[in-house]
């Protein structure tokens, strides 16, 4: 089953990525900070991590690279307001905090798609 995680450190911001992703097939999990992410992607791994770039136990691009070093087949995205600057950033997507709803989720239904119809 496809699995997303969504990690922000403001309960508002994970609230409306709940609503927007509400019809998106799978099983959906929030965390609000790294430890929790990673808590939750040890007890079942995601196809699909979103994070926050600033968190209040650490960094979201951090995280997402951890995710990656250890389930390389996990499409990871940066929900920030400005495209990472750092080459550590290889294989993360960038999803712009400001674009519309309908953009964020039309990117979230490729990552999962993507994750889905890899090889195996």
């Amino acid at each position: 089953m496809l699995t997303f995680l969504f990690v922000d450190e403001d309960p508002r911001s994970l609230a409306a990525l709940r609503r927007l992703v509400r019809d998106l097939p799978g099983c959906k999990r929030f965390a609000r900070g790294v430890a929790e992410a990673l808590a939750l992607v040890r007890e079942e791994p995601p196809a699909v991590v979103v994070s926050s770039e600033l968190l209040p136990d650490g960094d979201g691009l951090c995280l997402l690279e951890q995710v990656r070093a250890r389930y390389p087949r996990t499409a990871c995205a940066l929900h920030t307001a400005l495209p990472p600057r750092t080459p550590r950033a290889r294989g993360i997507t960038w999803m712009d905090r400001a674009a519309p709803p309908s953009e964020l989720y039309a990117l979230l239904r490729a990552l999962g798609a993507g994750v889905v119809g890899s090889p195996a």
